[in-house]
């Protein structure tokens, strides 16, 4: 009864992060260093199927994962069985290596699917989803298994939702040789394996080369002395390394062990200060140029080249930013908190002088990027320059010792994100095969005939729902085949439809129950974890506001003619200060319950597609903050005659 009991138990729970003794980080350089090589050769000069590179990819990090992830949150080594489950991994990938010339060539209906594929197949399926548990959680692995059951007994339901009979055989052979319509191997392993990695690699070899003190250190430079300048270096320092690293718990875990003390040192409480850090990092998957790889992924969605997503989501992102930024310093002119001690601000020459090498390769990847080059071959060519770079720096040269290390840490980060990225592959799979995706896009169409701001409620759900710890590539690979195709039927662009998805994907991060920033950062800041979540929410409310300001104003994305960018950039952009300024309660003084409210229904007005009406909305509230900023003496007169007669007690006796 105990062992079903624990058993049951375990169906729930994820395993943590094992440490490394010598045996085990000497097997993981075997196979972590060749698979750094092999993915720089690829970017360079390879000539291999997505395929066969997913495959490639795969096996080995699959092989690493068992090891790196224990089975359970209350166990701290390796067992028997995760060897066992990393040993199946190595000689059933072994297999479909060698076996790569067949699958490249293959017909589906007139190819072979031997029995020894089935096998393998299935093998990676059980593989993929005891992964998705330990990795992701009970969450994600819920729904593929829902999704799985769908595929094989959907048949049986009536009307809508029935599908034609599919068969084991027909699931599995899809798993491993269709990456076009889903499985193991399709887009999102593929994006992971071309880009993501990559990526990664490149933040992590920058910041084993000091680059994230750099970070710190300009951040420090820009934001330092200003009001509550310990946070606002949180913002900007997570936002600099976010852009280049794309992955917000990773962005977490490097800048927070310094962020988060040193602003509950200047006088912010532990919650409030890893709830700025959570924002701030999750944001960098929205900056360009690397946005968490999801933008190479929608550039293979939708057909749209990688410049022109960048540019259109410049705004949002930095408005994004911009909201943060003002709800920060309002909070603390409010408490008078968060000044740094001007010691510990760097000067600009210190700056310069201690991290002018990691521009170079920043450069490099951005003219590369910008140039038309590959993604892949952008990073392979960022990556080598801070390799190169770093030789200018005594203390933190990348030699074999400090690369190896990086390719490590790289492969047992990346644990979470393959097995999140095959899961989705599962589910694009079922959606497919089952035309369930077609049957949810038609409801959602439907909901939107009727009223578009509800099926956007609808499509916003959706997305933060699938996304509770899911990494944004797999969330969005999921929302995109699911929920894109209808909000384009409801009269989206598919530049719209696309990065409302992106940013409720990235917004699931700080959203409870299951905020994967907000929970990083609660233990570095020793708080309560949905305590920290809830307060993220709040000081990240922009990001659940500005998907509704750019699709009721697509020139915010760009789309129309010059005029319609500046009016929409404009008046967005006010009506998100005037919103955070509200949140917070204060602008050059205490804001009274009126005038929040009042603020709030302006910067709501400006973010609808009425313009008139936003812009005489943002004309009355902003004549009133204006007032306060320039008759400071005639507020305090209004407010103290207010006080006064609310002081006074009321005369109930007749005067006559």
């Amino acid at each position: 009864m105990q062992y079903i009991k624990r058993t049951f138990w375990l169906m729930f729970q994820m395993g943590n992060k094992l440490p490394l003794d010598r045996n085990k980080y000497a097997f993981f350089a075997l196979l972590a260093v060749p698979l750094t090589i092999f993915e720089v050769w690829y970017a360079l000069a390879g000539e291999f199927g997505r395929l066969e590179l997913a495959i490639v990819f795969v096996v080995p990090m699959y092989v690493i994962s068992f090891l790196a992830i224990s089975y359970a949150p209350d166990v701290h080594r390796s067992t028997l069985g995760d060897y066992i489950l990393s040993s199946l991994s190595l000689i059933g990938g072994l297999y479909l290596i060698s076996q790569m010339g067949r699958y490249h060539d293959w017909i589906s209906g007139l190819s072979e699917f031997l029995l020894l594929d089935l096998a393998v197949a299935g093998l990676y399926l059980l593989l993929t989803l005891e992964l998705l548990r330990r990795c992701v959680g009970a969450g994600i692995s819920v729904v593929v298994w829902l999704v799985i059951a769908y595929c094989l007994f959907g048949h049986y339901l009536p009307g809508f939702f029935g599908h034609r009979n599919l068969e084991w055989s027909y699931l599995l052979e899809g798993l491993v040789v269709s990456p076009q319509d889903g499985g193991l191997f399709s887009a999102p392993v593929q994006i992971a394996a071309v880009y993501a990695f990559l990526f990664v690699t490149f933040g992590k070899l920058l910041e084993k080369s000091g680059g994230g003190e750099f970070f710190f250190n300009l951040a420090a430079l820009i934001a330092g002395r200003s009001a509550g300048g310990s946070a606002k270096v949180a913002v900007t320092s997570s936002g600099l390394f976010g852009m280049i690293s794309g992955s917000p718990a990773a962005d977490v875990m490097t800048t927070g062990p310094i962020t988060i003390p040193m602003m509950k040192r200047s006088g912010f409480t532990g919650r409030y200060a890893a709830a700025v850090e959570a924002v701030a990092a999750t944001g960098g998957a929205l900056l360009p140029p690397v946005m968490g790889a999801v933008v190479f992924l929608m550039v293979e969605f939708t057909g749209i080249a990688y410049g022109e997503i960048c540019a259109a989501i410049l705004a949002s992102a930095l408005l994004y930013y911009a909201a943060i930024y003002t709800q920060v310093h309002c909070y603390s002119c409010r408490r008078n908190v968060g000044k740094i001690d001007g010691s510990l601000v760097p000067t600009l020459w210190t700056v310069i002088r201690t991290g002018w090498v990691f521009v170079v390769p920043m450069g490099i990847l951005v003219y590369y990027m910008l140039d038309g080059h590959t993604p892949a071959l952008a990073a392979t060519a960022g990556l080598l320059a801070v390799i190169v770079a770093s030789w200018s720096m005594a203390k933190t040269r990348i030699g074999p010792r400090r690369f190896i290390e990086a390719c490590v840490e790289v492969c047992t980060a990346l644990a979470p994100l393959i097995a999140a990225v095959a899961g989705a592959g599962i589910l694009l799979l079922g959606l497919n095969i089952t035309g369930l995706a077609s049957k949810l896009a038609a409801l959602i169409f439907g909901i939107a005939q009727l009223n578009l701001f509800l099926a956007l409620l609808l499509a916003a759900v959706v997305t933060i729902v699938c996304g509770l710890g899911m990494p944004v590539v797999a969330v969005y690979s999921l929302v995109a085949v699911m929920v894109a195709p209808a909000l384009v039927d409801a009269g989206l662009t598919v530049m719209q439809a696309h990065l409302f998805l992106i940013f409720y994907a990235v917004a699931s991060y700080i959203t409870p129950p299951v905020a994967v920033s907000a929970y990083v950062a609660s233990t570095i800041a020793d708080e309560r974890p949905m305590a920290v979540s809830l307060t993220a929410v709040k000081v990240g409310m922009v990001a659940f506001l500005l998907p509704f300001a750019f699709v009721y104003n697509p020139g915010l994305l760009l789309i129309g003619g010059w005029e319609t960018a500046l009016l929409d950039i404009t008046k967005v952009t006010v009506g998100v200060l005037i919103i955070a300024s509200a949140a917070e309660g204060w602008y050059h003084g205490m804001l009274s319950r009126w005038a929040r409210v009042a603020m709030i229904a302006a910067g709501l007005l400006s973010m609808s597609a009425w313009d008139i009406v936003g812009v005489a909305g943002l004309l009355i509230v902003g004549g009133y903050l204006l007032s306060r900023r320039f008759f400071p003496r005639l507020h305090q007169r209004v407010r103290a005659t207010h006080d006064g007669l609310a002081k006074t007690p009321i005369n109930t006796t007749s005067g006559d």
